[in-house]
């Protein structure tokens, strides 16, 4: 594309993997309007070694200066990288004497940082692959840095980069972006064809009465569910009232089925194996599916395992792929269970589209520092892999179990979490389960996932299922690097 500044990037020195540091750029480039090309006057200089050529001199020349010492902490550390408060309070990564540096030079590493945030580093390095369940805020990095809730940085540091670059008077070509909203809706209970529910209504009455002491709140279930169970359809079963609402609001979604019962953690809706009962869960699975229509989209919600059991996601992705009729083109991991290398490699096998599972299950926020879409690297290979990672920030089972925020605060959470993200015009995800939307598991909050879709509409979010961005997210990335 012509409009597109070109940009060069130039190497002086080792860096800790060249390949990388272009990948992180690119994601830069896509976002603020710029080209990496081979040749152009208008440079960043990813300097490793201390003496910088006359190039940084120029004025079209930013220099992100790095060290060996960048490179050795992040293939053998395990604790988290070095950052420092800067001149105007701001963390940075890596971060270098400010004195020694020359005019057009960064204080930190802040490619090498928003790789590392990218790239999940940290819990790469920490966190066994081997080991069940999911890593949550206090154990991962920005929480032993000392940050109360995860922030943007990687997206921060990358701005950084275009800031210098207008300052020393590259042109400003960052383009005004709309902010979109994937709204998805993991489906981990379905009420069988004779319970009319009452499992889940049991559960949950136990939460309210023996977990969170709300006695106030049990009766109200109990009333909700007496007055739900004369309804056409059972208790717990809110997708058709989901599309209709979405449907009046210009919105799209998708829902999340999971298609292999391995774990006794993995829905009982799921089929686990051969035989007439499992037939006929896989017939009612498939006709549900099927009454999802066209513009809505079904994705897979992996079995408790299946990210870390080799080839199992391939397996359940092509299970889905014939029960719904249509290509499954997205993902999102059961419970969170992942260790990142595992997942990517997983994901990229069962050749998925994009993934969606890279949140926290008990904070609100950018698990991997970003409000926009990425593609993840896989340092082994030293490529990055070719589906996007759409990252969640909020997701509706953490504002009621983690937070125990009444319906009010919770819409007010929600707002506060998403106005930064529409102020950066930024695309990020968000969990809402579908049993959540009728009322039977937290009283209050039958209400605050619809209200939150007014306001998001009244801010002009684009309401979409992650399908629909494929295109552009791909034309995007096409466009920010020109080949030899």
């Amino acid at each position: 594309m012509s409009d597109l500044l070109p940009v060069e990037l130039v190497f002086h020195g080792h860096p800790f993997d060249a390949a990388a540091v272009a990948h992180t750029l690119r994601h830069l480039a896509m976002r603020v309007g710029w080209q990496l090309v081979p040749c152009s006057q208008y440079r960043v200089l990813y300097a490793t070694e201390a003496y910088v050529p006359d190039i940084a001199d120029r004025p079209t020349c930013v220099v992100v200066p790095s060290s060996p010492a960048v490179g050795e902490h992040l293939r053998h550390a395990r604790t988290p990288f070095p950052v420092a408060r800067g001149a105007e309070g701001r963390l940075l990564p890596f971060p270098h004497e400010t004195s020694s540096l020359k005019p057009g030079s960064l204080p930190g590493d802040v490619l090498a940082g928003a790789h590392a945030c990218l790239s999940l580093w940290y819990e790469r390095r920490s966190q066994p692959a081997a080991a069940d369940g999911w890593i949550t805020y206090e154990q991962d990095w920005m929480a032993h840095i000392g940050m109360s809730d995860p922030l943007p940085l990687a997206d921060e540091w990358l701005d950084l980069i275009y800031d210098a670059a207008v300052h020393a008077g590259w042109p400003a070509t960052r383009p005004r972006r709309h902010f979109a909203v994937v709204l998805t809706h993991d489906v981990d209970y379905l009420p069988g064809r004779k319970d009319r529910g009452f499992p889940r209504l049991a559960r949950a009455l136990y939460r309210q009465t023996f977990v969170r002491r709300k006695p106030l709140a049990a009766l109200a279930l109990v009333w909700g569910y007496l007055r739900a169970v004369g309804r056409s359809r059972p208790p717990y079963f809110e997708i058709p009232s989901i599309l209709d609402e979405e449907a009046r609001r210009g919105a799209r979604s998708s829902f999340q089925f999971v298609v292999a019962r391995r774990h006794r953690s993995d829905p009982a809706y799921a089929p686990a194996a051969h035989g007439p009962l499992e037939a006929s869960r896989e017939g009612r699975l498939a006709e549900i599916c099927n009454s999802v229509p066209a513009g809505w989209e079904i994705c897979l919600h992996g079995s408790l395992l299946a990210s870390r059991t080799p080839g199992q996601l391939a397996a359940e992705r092509a299970r889905l792929d014939v029960l719904a009729r249509r290509p499954v083109r997205g993902y999102r991991q059961h419970y969170l269970s992942f260790e990142p290398s595992g997942l990517f490699q997983e994901v990229a096998k069962a050749s998925l589209c994009y993934d969606m599972s890279v949140g926290y299950n008990d904070r609100s926020g950018p698990r991997a520092g970003t409000y926009f879409p990425f593609r993840p690297y896989d340092p082994d290979a030293r490529e990055c892999y070719e589906f996007w990672e759409i990252p969640f920030v909020l997701m509706d089972t953490t504002l009621a179990t983690t937070y125990r925020f009444a319906p009010a605060e919770a819409l007010a959470h929600c707002k506060a979490v998403l106005q930064p993200v529409a102020a950066a015009g930024g695309c990020v995800s968000l969990i809402w389960h579908q049993e959540q939307c009728g009322g039977l598991l937290d009283p209050g909050y039958e209400r605050v996932y619809f209200d939150l879709l007014d306001w998001l509409v009244a801010q002009g979010a684009r309401l979409t299922s992650g399908a629909a961005l494929l295109p552009e997210l791909d034309a995007a990335w096409s466009n920010a690097s020109k080949a030899e």
